[in-house]
């Protein structure tokens, strides 16, 4: 296994990683909603950038995009065609791992993707553990670093997932980034080991220091917990946190409701036709994105 893994990634080390030019620029979007399908949808969701799964967008099994223009795939979703969109990279194993056995096939994928117009792409983030030999966690990251150069290299603007379990993990990746300035953004979710609260600030502080010792602006987007944005703020110029509430409450037919800045509270409604899930939709999108701003950003200088 060891052997085999080595070989794979052409070793461990991630200073073997083909240098590129670079696509990020930094965006006008911090709060970007996920949108899991257009089910039940007759128009588009009202906004200017949404975040989109990448498995939701790539067919692994076929090795090809599930939408062949930008028009179907908006459609499909049911969001302006003139959106910005963010591929979210982030989620179970079952659904991420299938990129990786992709091989060079991904090739012509990522050709495809930019053709989509795709704003931003979050790299996978291949999972560390606890209960497997520490290779397995070598073997995770070096991916992570191979797939984000592959986006970078396909034209695709792509944040490095610098997913990590210990310190040494976090110094590795700063240095790495260190002597890479094409890196201008990286990726974290605090929703699993991360989001526990006895583990939350430790990757806070790792993650910190990473944009600290970067020598240059860095920014971040983040998918879990969003009492993290306030913490990563003071670190990095941007943060992008993706949310999931606002769609997620919409399905299960619950309608955003105000009781000051510091809480929004979710009440059952009841919906009989797809035009009142869109008017729904729209209101919770709008309701959740000014609360996520209010408490965590600075509203004068915040975009949707």
């Amino acid at each position: 296994m060891y052997i085999e893994q080595n070989r794979e990634i052409t070793g461990f080390d991630l200073s073997n990683i083909p240098r590129v030019l670079g696509n990020y620029r930094q965006g006008d979007y911090q709060v970007v909603p996920m949108i899991y399908h257009g089910t039940s949808r007759h128009r588009a969701a009202s906004g200017s950038v949404f975040a989109l799964r990448l498995h939701d967008v790539v067919d692994f099994s076929q090795a090809k995009l599930r939408y062949s223009t930008r028009e179907a795939l908006t459609a499909a979703f049911k969001i302006d065609v003139s959106a910005k969109i963010v591929l979210s990279g982030v989620d179970h194993d079952e659904r991420i791992e299938p990129w990786w056995t992709l091989q060079d096939r991904r090739t012509s994928i990522l050709d495809d993707l930019r053709e989509l117009g795709i704003d931003l792409v979050t790299a996978p983030n291949f999972s560390l553990l606890l209960d497997k030999p520490r290779t397995d966690d070598l073997h995770a990251i070096k991916r992570i670093a191979i797939v984000w150069r592959e986006f970078e290299q396909s034209g695709i603007a792509c944040a490095l997932h610098v997913n990590s379990r210990t310190l040494h993990d976090f110094e590795r990746w700063s240095r790495f980034i260190q002597e890479r300035d094409e890196i201008g953004i990286i990726s974290y979710e605090f929703i699993t080991g991360a989001g526990k609260r006895a583990r939350r600030q430790f990757h806070i502080d790792g993650l910190s220091r990473i944009a600290q010792q970067s020598g240059r602006p860095l920014d971040i987007v983040v998918r879990g917990d969003p009492d993290v944005v306030t913490q990563l703020r003071q670190s990095f110029r941007r943060v992008v946190y993706i949310d999931t509430m606002a769609y997620m409450k919409t399905i299960k037919r619950r309608r955003a409701s105000r009781s000051g800045n510091a809480k929004l509270g979710w009440h059952p409604v009841k919906t009989a036709t797809p035009a009142e899930l869109d008017d729904l939709l729209d209101h919770n999108l709008s309701e959740q994105t000014l609360f996520l701003r209010d408490r965590f950003y600075d509203q004068a200088k915040a975009s949707i």
